[in-house]
Protein backbone atom coordinates (compact mmCIF):
# COMPACT_ATOMS: atom_id res chain seq x y z
CA UNK A 1 0.00 0.00 0.00
CA UNK A 2 2.82 2.47 1.14
CA UNK A 3 4.38 2.18 -2.52
CA UNK A 4 1.31 2.50 -4.01
CA UNK A 5 0.39 5.88 -1.94
CA UNK A 6 3.92 7.13 -3.00
CA UNK A 7 3.54 5.87 -6.58
CA UNK A 8 0.33 8.69 -6.63
CA UNK A 9 2.23 11.62 -5.09
CA UNK A 10 5.04 11.27 -7.45
CA UNK A 11 1.97 10.87 -9.88
CA UNK A 12 0.37 14.11 -8.43
CA UNK A 13 4.09 16.17 -8.58
CA UNK A 14 4.58 15.71 -11.96
CA UNK A 15 1.07 16.09 -13.00
CA UNK A 16 1.12 19.71 -11.47
CA UNK A 17 4.36 20.26 -12.82
CA UNK A 18 2.84 20.10 -16.48
CA UNK A 19 -0.35 22.12 -15.29
CA UNK A 20 2.35 24.55 -14.16
CA UNK A 21 4.17 24.59 -17.65
CA UNK A 22 0.91 24.64 -19.84
CA UNK A 23 -0.54 27.69 -18.03
CA UNK A 24 3.11 29.19 -18.18
CA UNK A 25 3.87 28.80 -22.15
CA UNK A 26 0.40 30.33 -22.58
CA UNK A 27 0.20 33.00 -20.47
CA UNK A 28 3.54 34.29 -21.08
CA UNK A 29 4.22 37.33 -23.35
CA UNK A 30 6.04 36.73 -27.06
CA UNK A 31 6.72 40.16 -26.35
CA UNK A 32 8.57 39.96 -22.67
CA UNK A 33 10.18 36.53 -24.31
CA UNK A 34 11.91 38.18 -27.67
CA UNK A 35 13.39 41.25 -24.68
CA UNK A 36 14.54 38.34 -22.84
CA UNK A 37 15.98 36.32 -25.04
CA UNK A 38 19.02 39.14 -25.91
CA UNK A 39 20.17 37.82 -22.76
CA UNK A 40 19.03 34.66 -21.75
CA UNK A 41 19.15 31.45 -24.47
CA UNK A 42 16.29 29.97 -22.50
CA UNK A 43 13.69 32.35 -23.76
CA UNK A 44 14.70 32.11 -27.41
CA UNK A 45 14.61 28.05 -27.38
CA UNK A 46 11.18 28.72 -25.79
CA UNK A 47 10.12 31.08 -28.67
CA UNK A 48 10.71 28.21 -30.73
CA UNK A 49 8.51 25.77 -29.31
CA UNK A 50 5.61 28.46 -29.18
CA UNK A 51 5.99 28.41 -32.80
CA UNK A 52 4.46 24.93 -32.48
CA UNK A 53 1.91 25.38 -29.73
CA UNK A 54 -0.69 22.44 -31.12
CA UNK A 55 1.85 20.34 -30.70
CA UNK A 56 3.94 21.54 -27.55
CA UNK A 57 0.22 21.26 -25.60
CA UNK A 58 -0.91 18.22 -27.10
CA UNK A 59 2.83 16.85 -25.23
CA UNK A 60 1.71 18.58 -21.58
CA UNK A 61 -1.88 17.33 -21.92
CA UNK A 62 -1.20 13.85 -23.31
CA UNK A 63 1.18 13.52 -20.56
CA UNK A 64 -0.65 15.06 -17.80
CA UNK A 65 -4.18 12.82 -19.03
CA UNK A 66 -1.79 9.43 -18.78
CA UNK A 67 -0.69 10.54 -15.25
CA UNK A 68 -4.10 11.81 -13.67
CA UNK A 69 -5.57 9.04 -14.98
CA UNK A 70 -2.92 6.36 -13.67
CA UNK A 71 -3.72 8.09 -10.22
CA UNK A 72 -7.37 7.56 -10.90
CA UNK A 73 -7.18 3.82 -11.48
CA UNK A 74 -4.53 3.18 -8.52
CA UNK A 75 -6.71 4.86 -6.10
CA UNK A 76 -9.81 3.73 -6.71
CA UNK A 77 -8.30 0.14 -6.38
CA UNK A 78 -7.14 1.26 -3.18
CA UNK A 79 -10.46 2.83 -1.99
CA UNK A 80 -12.35 -0.49 -3.39
CA UNK A 81 -9.90 -2.84 -1.51
CA UNK A 82 -10.45 -1.17 1.92
CA UNK A 83 -14.47 0.18 1.59
CA UNK A 84 -15.42 -2.34 -0.75
CA UNK A 85 -18.54 -1.23 -3.52
CA UNK A 86 -18.65 1.80 -1.65
CA UNK A 87 -14.84 2.91 -2.38
CA UNK A 88 -15.60 2.78 -6.00
CA UNK A 89 -18.00 6.15 -5.54
CA UNK A 90 -15.67 7.69 -2.64
CA UNK A 91 -12.82 6.90 -4.63
CA UNK A 92 -13.93 9.72 -8.15
CA UNK A 93 -14.98 12.37 -5.34
CA UNK A 94 -11.64 12.19 -3.01
CA UNK A 95 -9.28 11.81 -5.96
CA UNK A 96 -11.43 14.50 -8.00
CA UNK A 97 -11.13 17.34 -5.39
CA UNK A 98 -7.78 16.58 -4.40
CA UNK A 99 -6.44 17.00 -8.28
CA UNK A 100 -8.65 19.75 -9.14
CA UNK A 101 -7.38 21.41 -5.96
CA UNK A 102 -3.02 20.58 -5.49
CA UNK A 103 -2.40 19.33 -9.38
CA UNK A 104 -4.10 21.99 -11.06
CA UNK A 105 -5.90 25.31 -9.47
CA UNK A 106 -2.82 25.76 -6.94
CA UNK A 107 -0.26 25.16 -9.68
CA UNK A 108 -2.01 27.72 -12.33
CA UNK A 109 -2.59 30.17 -9.79
CA UNK A 110 1.23 30.75 -8.95
CA UNK A 111 2.83 30.02 -12.55
CA UNK A 112 0.34 32.82 -13.62
CA UNK A 113 1.86 35.72 -11.76
CA UNK A 114 5.32 34.75 -13.30
CA UNK A 115 4.54 32.69 -16.47
CA UNK A 116 7.75 34.11 -18.12
CA UNK A 117 9.67 33.20 -15.29
CA UNK A 118 8.14 29.36 -14.61
CA UNK A 119 8.58 28.99 -18.50
CA UNK A 120 12.25 29.65 -18.94
CA UNK A 121 12.57 27.11 -15.81
CA UNK A 122 10.26 24.60 -17.35
CA UNK A 123 11.99 24.55 -20.52
CA UNK A 124 14.18 21.63 -20.49
CA UNK A 125 11.54 19.96 -19.54
CA UNK A 126 8.96 21.01 -22.30
CA UNK A 127 12.31 20.20 -24.86
CA UNK A 128 12.01 16.47 -23.40
CA UNK A 129 8.33 15.65 -23.70
CA UNK A 130 8.17 17.32 -27.24
CA UNK A 131 10.88 15.31 -28.66
CA UNK A 132 9.67 12.04 -26.74
CA UNK A 133 6.35 12.31 -27.35
CA UNK A 134 6.38 14.02 -30.58
CA UNK A 135 5.33 11.39 -32.91
CA UNK A 136 2.29 10.34 -30.92
CA UNK A 137 1.27 14.21 -30.19
CA UNK A 138 2.39 15.57 -33.99
CA UNK A 139 -0.32 12.57 -34.96
CA UNK A 140 -3.02 13.71 -32.38
CA UNK A 141 -2.52 16.98 -33.50
CA UNK A 142 -3.24 16.07 -36.91
CA UNK A 143 -6.06 13.67 -36.47
CA UNK A 144 -7.57 17.18 -34.70
CA UNK A 145 -7.24 19.33 -37.27
CA UNK A 146 -9.15 17.04 -39.94
CA UNK A 147 -12.04 16.54 -37.04
CA UNK A 148 -12.30 20.18 -37.09
CA UNK A 149 -12.21 20.49 -41.16
CA UNK A 150 -14.63 17.53 -41.25
CA UNK A 151 -17.07 19.10 -39.16
CA UNK A 152 -16.88 22.16 -41.31
CA UNK A 153 -14.53 24.44 -38.35
CA UNK A 154 -11.12 26.26 -39.48
CA UNK A 155 -8.40 25.48 -37.47
CA UNK A 156 -6.11 28.17 -38.99
CA UNK A 157 -5.31 30.78 -36.81
CA UNK A 158 -6.24 34.37 -37.48
CA UNK A 159 -3.54 36.61 -38.65
CA UNK A 160 -2.13 38.54 -35.40
CA UNK A 161 -2.92 42.27 -35.55
CA UNK A 162 0.48 43.23 -33.88
CA UNK A 163 -1.16 47.38 -33.72
CA UNK A 164 -4.07 46.33 -32.36
CA UNK A 165 -1.78 44.25 -29.74
CA UNK A 166 -0.08 47.00 -28.72
CA UNK A 167 -2.83 49.67 -28.65
CA UNK A 168 -4.39 46.88 -25.58
CA UNK A 169 -0.77 47.14 -23.95
CA UNK A 170 -0.99 50.69 -24.17
CA UNK A 171 -4.15 50.96 -22.70
CA UNK A 172 -3.51 48.79 -20.00
CA UNK A 173 -0.36 51.37 -18.93
CA UNK A 174 -3.00 52.47 -16.20
CA UNK A 175 -2.06 55.84 -14.31
CA UNK A 176 -2.40 59.90 -14.72
CA UNK A 177 0.27 62.43 -14.43
CA UNK A 178 3.49 61.42 -16.11
CA UNK A 179 2.07 57.88 -17.20
CA UNK A 180 -1.03 59.30 -18.97
CA UNK A 181 1.07 61.40 -21.27
CA UNK A 182 3.70 58.37 -21.70
CA UNK A 183 -0.21 56.68 -22.42
CA UNK A 184 -0.84 60.01 -24.63
CA UNK A 185 2.20 59.77 -26.67
CA UNK A 186 2.56 56.07 -27.39
CA UNK A 187 -0.42 56.19 -29.09
CA UNK A 188 0.38 58.89 -31.27
CA UNK A 189 3.20 57.18 -32.53
CA UNK A 190 0.88 54.04 -33.35
CA UNK A 191 -1.82 56.28 -35.36
CA UNK A 192 1.03 58.32 -37.25
CA UNK A 193 0.52 55.60 -40.11
CA UNK A 194 -3.04 55.74 -40.46
CA UNK A 195 -3.61 59.59 -39.61
CA UNK A 196 -3.24 61.98 -42.73
CA UNK A 197 -1.90 65.13 -43.24
CA UNK A 198 -5.60 66.85 -43.87
CA UNK A 199 -6.38 66.10 -39.95
CA UNK A 200 -3.50 67.83 -38.69
CA UNK A 201 -2.73 71.10 -41.16
CA UNK A 202 -3.34 74.09 -40.70
CA UNK A 203 -6.12 75.61 -42.75
CA UNK A 204 -5.52 77.86 -45.42
CA UNK A 205 -7.57 80.50 -44.05
CA UNK A 206 -5.26 80.44 -40.80
CA UNK A 207 -1.83 80.22 -42.62
CA UNK A 208 0.02 83.60 -42.48
CA UNK A 209 1.27 84.74 -45.80
CA UNK A 210 1.48 87.92 -47.48
CA UNK A 211 1.28 89.44 -50.64
CA UNK A 212 4.74 89.34 -52.87
CA UNK A 213 3.59 92.39 -54.72
CA UNK A 214 3.26 94.65 -51.91
CA UNK A 215 6.02 97.42 -51.62
CA UNK A 216 9.08 95.97 -50.66
CA UNK A 217 9.90 97.86 -47.57
CA UNK A 218 6.19 97.13 -46.15
CA UNK A 219 6.68 93.44 -47.35
CA UNK A 220 9.76 92.99 -45.46
CA UNK A 221 7.97 94.81 -42.69
CA UNK A 222 5.52 92.31 -42.19
CA UNK A 223 8.03 89.62 -42.85
CA UNK A 224 9.78 90.90 -39.64
CA UNK A 225 6.75 91.00 -37.20
CA UNK A 226 5.65 87.64 -38.15
CA UNK A 227 5.77 84.89 -35.73
CA UNK A 228 7.27 82.34 -37.78
CA UNK A 229 10.61 81.79 -38.95
CA UNK A 230 9.45 80.31 -42.62
CA UNK A 231 6.74 82.68 -44.22
CA UNK A 232 4.61 82.11 -47.43
CA UNK A 233 4.27 84.33 -49.97
CA UNK A 234 1.16 84.37 -52.90
CA UNK A 235 0.59 86.45 -56.32
CA UNK A 236 -2.80 87.43 -57.26
CA UNK A 237 -4.66 85.05 -54.68
CA UNK A 238 -3.72 84.20 -51.10
CA UNK A 239 -4.62 80.50 -52.14
CA UNK A 240 -1.86 80.57 -54.98
CA UNK A 241 1.40 79.95 -53.24
CA UNK A 242 4.28 80.65 -54.66
CA UNK A 243 7.19 80.59 -52.89
CA UNK A 244 8.74 80.04 -48.90
CA UNK A 245 11.12 82.97 -47.50
CA UNK A 246 13.17 82.72 -44.92
CA UNK A 247 13.87 84.88 -42.24
CA UNK A 248 17.37 84.33 -41.51
CA UNK A 249 17.49 84.82 -45.63
CA UNK A 250 15.80 87.99 -45.96
CA UNK A 251 17.94 89.42 -42.52
CA UNK A 252 21.20 88.22 -44.08
CA UNK A 253 20.27 90.09 -47.17
CA UNK A 254 19.49 93.00 -45.64
CA UNK A 255 23.12 93.71 -44.05
CA UNK A 256 23.51 94.31 -47.29
CA UNK A 257 23.34 97.59 -47.54
CA UNK A 258 21.44 99.31 -50.47
CA UNK A 259 21.55 96.41 -52.52
CA UNK A 260 17.68 95.37 -52.12
CA UNK A 261 15.40 98.03 -53.55
CA UNK A 262 13.58 96.17 -55.55
CA UNK A 263 11.02 93.45 -55.51
CA UNK A 264 12.66 91.32 -57.70
CA UNK A 265 15.22 90.72 -55.25
CA UNK A 266 12.09 89.22 -52.96
CA UNK A 267 11.86 86.03 -55.75
CA UNK A 268 15.60 85.03 -55.59
CA UNK A 269 15.29 84.74 -52.04
CA UNK A 270 12.46 82.76 -51.92
CA UNK A 271 12.14 78.90 -52.02
CA UNK A 272 9.98 76.83 -54.01
CA UNK A 273 7.01 75.72 -52.61
CA UNK A 274 6.21 72.14 -51.80
CA UNK A 275 3.36 70.69 -52.19
CA UNK A 276 2.02 67.03 -50.96
CA UNK A 277 -1.71 65.25 -51.40
CA UNK A 278 -3.78 65.51 -48.55
CA UNK A 279 -4.26 61.41 -47.93
CA UNK A 280 -0.16 61.23 -47.29
CA UNK A 281 0.09 60.14 -43.86
CA UNK A 282 1.81 61.48 -41.12
CA UNK A 283 4.55 59.19 -40.88
CA UNK A 284 4.80 58.69 -45.01
CA UNK A 285 5.43 62.88 -44.58
CA UNK A 286 7.94 62.29 -41.69
CA UNK A 287 9.87 60.30 -43.47
CA UNK A 288 9.72 62.91 -46.64
CA UNK A 289 11.02 65.80 -44.76
CA UNK A 290 13.94 64.04 -43.04
CA UNK A 291 15.23 63.16 -46.74
CA UNK A 292 13.82 66.51 -48.35
CA UNK A 293 15.95 68.42 -45.12
CA UNK A 294 12.11 70.27 -45.36
CA UNK A 295 10.47 71.37 -42.27
CA UNK A 296 7.26 72.98 -44.26
CA UNK A 297 4.83 71.57 -47.04
CA UNK A 298 1.49 72.63 -48.87
CA UNK A 299 -1.31 70.51 -48.91
CA UNK A 300 -3.65 70.21 -52.25
CA UNK A 301 -6.15 68.34 -53.08
CA UNK A 302 -6.86 66.35 -55.77
CA UNK A 303 -7.72 69.03 -58.13
CA UNK A 304 -4.88 70.90 -56.80
CA UNK A 305 -6.47 73.35 -54.62
CA UNK A 306 -4.94 74.53 -51.61
CA UNK A 307 -6.06 73.18 -48.65
CA UNK A 308 -3.28 73.82 -45.74
CA UNK A 309 -0.06 73.86 -44.36
CA UNK A 310 2.09 71.20 -42.37
CA UNK A 311 4.96 71.51 -40.74
CA UNK A 312 7.71 69.08 -39.09
CA UNK A 313 6.34 70.35 -35.96
CA UNK A 314 2.91 69.91 -36.34
CA UNK A 315 3.85 66.13 -36.79
CA UNK A 316 6.05 66.17 -34.20
CA UNK A 317 3.21 67.85 -32.22
CA UNK A 318 0.78 64.36 -32.47
CA UNK A 319 3.28 62.30 -30.71
CA UNK A 320 4.67 64.56 -27.96
CA UNK A 321 1.68 66.90 -27.46
CA UNK A 322 1.68 70.54 -27.98
CA UNK A 323 5.19 72.58 -28.42
CA UNK A 324 4.58 75.88 -26.85
CA UNK A 325 6.80 78.93 -27.46
CA UNK A 326 6.80 82.62 -26.64
CA UNK A 327 3.83 83.39 -28.87
CA UNK A 328 1.72 80.25 -27.78
CA UNK A 329 -0.91 80.32 -25.30
CA UNK A 330 -1.57 77.22 -23.09
CA UNK A 331 -4.02 75.66 -25.50
CA UNK A 332 -5.14 77.70 -28.24
CA UNK A 333 -9.06 77.68 -28.70
CA UNK A 334 -10.21 76.83 -25.90
CA UNK A 335 -11.14 78.50 -22.12
CA UNK A 336 -12.54 76.96 -19.10
CA UNK A 337 -14.93 78.90 -17.04
CA UNK A 338 -16.31 78.96 -13.36
CA UNK A 339 -19.51 77.09 -14.48
CA UNK A 340 -16.93 74.00 -15.25
CA UNK A 341 -17.87 74.76 -19.17
CA UNK A 342 -15.28 74.76 -21.57
CA UNK A 343 -15.27 77.63 -25.12
CA UNK A 344 -14.08 76.34 -27.29
CA UNK A 345 -12.68 77.55 -30.94
CA UNK A 346 -14.85 75.71 -34.26
CA UNK A 347 -11.25 74.78 -35.35
CA UNK A 348 -9.33 73.27 -32.58
CA UNK A 349 -9.06 69.55 -33.77
CA UNK A 350 -10.78 66.40 -31.76
CA UNK A 351 -7.41 64.79 -31.51
CA UNK A 352 -6.05 67.61 -29.59
CA UNK A 353 -9.07 67.58 -27.37
CA UNK A 354 -9.11 63.59 -27.09
CA UNK A 355 -4.96 64.16 -26.13
CA UNK A 356 -5.71 67.16 -23.44
CA UNK A 357 -8.86 65.85 -21.81
CA UNK A 358 -9.11 61.94 -22.82
CA UNK A 359 -12.33 62.98 -24.56
CA UNK A 360 -13.74 60.70 -27.08
CA UNK A 361 -16.47 61.13 -29.58
CA UNK A 362 -15.64 58.27 -31.76
CA UNK A 363 -15.30 60.99 -34.72
CA UNK A 364 -15.86 59.89 -38.33
CA UNK A 365 -14.13 61.48 -41.00
CA UNK A 366 -13.67 65.01 -39.92
CA UNK A 367 -10.90 66.35 -37.82
CA UNK A 368 -12.44 69.50 -35.83
CA UNK A 369 -14.98 70.27 -33.56
CA UNK A 370 -16.78 72.35 -35.91
CA UNK A 371 -17.02 69.47 -38.50
CA UNK A 372 -18.36 67.05 -36.04
CA UNK A 373 -21.05 69.56 -35.16
CA UNK A 374 -22.11 69.90 -38.58
CA UNK A 375 -21.60 65.84 -38.95
CA UNK A 376 -24.31 65.54 -36.22
CA UNK A 377 -26.60 68.21 -37.66
CA UNK A 378 -26.45 67.44 -41.12
CA UNK A 379 -27.06 71.21 -41.30
CA UNK A 380 -25.64 74.70 -40.29
CA UNK A 381 -26.81 75.12 -36.57
CA UNK A 382 -28.19 78.70 -35.46
CA UNK A 383 -26.71 80.49 -32.68
CA UNK A 384 -28.12 79.11 -29.65
CA UNK A 385 -28.72 75.65 -30.97
CA UNK A 386 -27.68 72.79 -28.66
CA UNK A 387 -26.20 69.46 -29.73
CA UNK A 388 -26.15 66.40 -27.74
CA UNK A 389 -23.01 64.34 -28.74
CA UNK A 390 -22.31 61.46 -26.59
CA UNK A 391 -22.07 62.58 -22.99
CA UNK A 392 -21.43 65.96 -24.11
CA UNK A 393 -23.55 69.00 -24.79
CA UNK A 394 -22.53 71.46 -27.21
CA UNK A 395 -24.51 75.24 -27.32
CA UNK A 396 -23.50 76.97 -30.16
CA UNK A 397 -22.19 80.60 -29.48
CA UNK A 398 -20.78 82.11 -32.33
CA UNK A 399 -21.51 81.08 -36.43
CA UNK A 400 -19.41 83.57 -39.11
CA UNK A 401 -20.07 83.62 -42.56
CA UNK A 402 -21.74 79.71 -42.43
CA UNK A 403 -18.80 78.56 -39.92
CA UNK A 404 -19.12 77.53 -36.65
CA UNK A 405 -16.34 79.49 -34.59
CA UNK A 406 -17.49 79.07 -30.98
CA UNK A 407 -19.08 76.39 -28.73
CA UNK A 408 -19.66 76.23 -24.97
CA UNK A 409 -19.08 72.55 -24.51
CA UNK A 410 -20.53 70.65 -21.37
CA UNK A 411 -19.55 67.28 -20.44
CA UNK A 412 -22.76 65.67 -18.40
CA UNK A 413 -21.70 64.10 -15.05
CA UNK A 414 -23.79 61.01 -15.78
CA UNK A 415 -25.68 58.91 -17.90
CA UNK A 416 -29.50 59.42 -18.73
CA UNK A 417 -31.94 56.78 -19.38
CA UNK A 418 -33.46 55.82 -22.18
Amino acid sequence: MIFFLFLIVVFAVFAAFLSASETAVIASSPFRLNQMAKKNPAASVLLELRKQMSVLIGCLLFTNICLLNGMASIATELFRQYLGPLGLVIAPIVVSALTALYVEILPKIYVYQCPERAALFLVPLLQFLKRFLFPITLLMDRIAHYSLALLGLSSKKEAANTLEDLRGAIDLHAGSGVISHERAMLGSILDLSRVTVSEIMVHRKNIVSFNVDLPFEQLCEYLLTAPYTRVPLWKDSPDNIVGVIHLKTLIRHLQKKDKLKENSDIYSMMKAPWFIPETSTLFYQMQLFKEKHSHQAFVVDEYGSLLGMVTLEDILEEIVGEIRDEYDVDFPGVRTTPQETYLIRGCVTLRDLRRQYEWNFDEPSVSTLAGLILHTCRTIPEVGTVVRIKQFEMKILRVHHHQVTLIEVTPLRFEENT
